[in-house]
């Protein structure tokens, strides 16, 4: 990172940005990496690396641990492989979809669909369904009540979010509501469920580094992590406060809005 006699210099800027992109949107349902790619686009900026890409989740991630560290103490410390309503169970399930097909598809996501038009349709479709499924919800089950077959069908859903504009937190989110659990537990849970869902990517991320040569500043790395780490922790904090009284169709309307920004920009 470099600062100048003028004052700070566009990479500075640039990853003040992008961090705060990260962390503002990786729990919101409106979708990180639409945002990243889609800023990064309209700057005209050149790709930031996987370097940074890794230290951003890394960020999120641990917000998220941070933010539930009592509850993800109790979760781990219960845990029972045979007991069928236990969360920490519910939430390995849950993670198996992504991570088999993750793993299976990835190149082929890198190469043919983190472009623009695909960000649209996803940004427009999932602003629908998230509408709907807002409005469709019977706020009548807890995280208490959560089955494995819950758990395996939120799990499916979530999918959908390697697919860049969806949103792994909208999809979590719809599949909650529409299996009829509460808006705040369908937003807990699609938190609780991005510490292994992130982990996966952070692990992923650092495997494809190791492949990689590249100049590392642990500066810059620091300076990544802390921005999207302090974004995520308030974003989280915020939309628990508020969710049960805002729900989730003001989300459903930027969506759509922002896909009709992209369709005229």
């Amino acid at each position: 990172m470099k600062v100048s006699g003028k004052g700070l210099d566009m990479e500075l800027i640039q990853l003040t940005i992008l961090s705060l992109v990260q962390g503002l949107t990786e729990f919101l349902p409106i979708s990180s990496s639409a945002h990243l790619i889609l800023v990064s686009s309209f700057m005209n900026w050149p790709d930031q690396g996987l370097t940074t890409d890794i230290f951003a989740h890394f960020g999120t991630l641990i917000a998220v641990i941070f933010y539930f560290r009592g509850e993800l103490k109790e979760i781990i410390k219960n845990l029972n492989l045979f007991e069928k309503n236990n969360l920490g169970l519910n939430l390995l399930i849950a993670t198996v979809p992504i991570a088999i097909a993750g793993y299976m598809s990835k190149d082929f996501i890198e190469m043919n669909l983190r472009s623009e038009d695909v960000i649209f349709w996803t940004t427009l479709i999932f602003g629908l369904v998230l509408i709907f499924s807002n409005n469709l919800s019977i706020d009548q089950k807890n995280l208490n009540q959560i089955s494995l077959r819950d758990s395996l069908l939120i799990g499916s859903f979530q999918v959908f979010a390697l697919i860049p504009g969806s949103s792994r937190s909208a999809v979590t989110m719809i599949a909650a509501l529409l299996l009829g659990y509460t808006k705040y537990d369908a937003a807990k849970f699609s938190f609780l469920l991005a510490v292994p869902t992130l982990f996966l990517v952070f692990t992923s991320e650092l495997a494809d580094l190791s492949q990689e040569s590249t100049n590392i500043s642990y500066f810059d790395l620091t300076y990544v992590a802390s921005i999207s780490f302090l974004s995520a922790i308030s974003c989280i904090h915020i939309l628990l406060k508020f969710i049960e009284k805002i729900g989730f169709i003001p989300f459903g309307i930027y969506r759509i809005l922002l896909a009709g920004f992209i369709l005229i920009f």
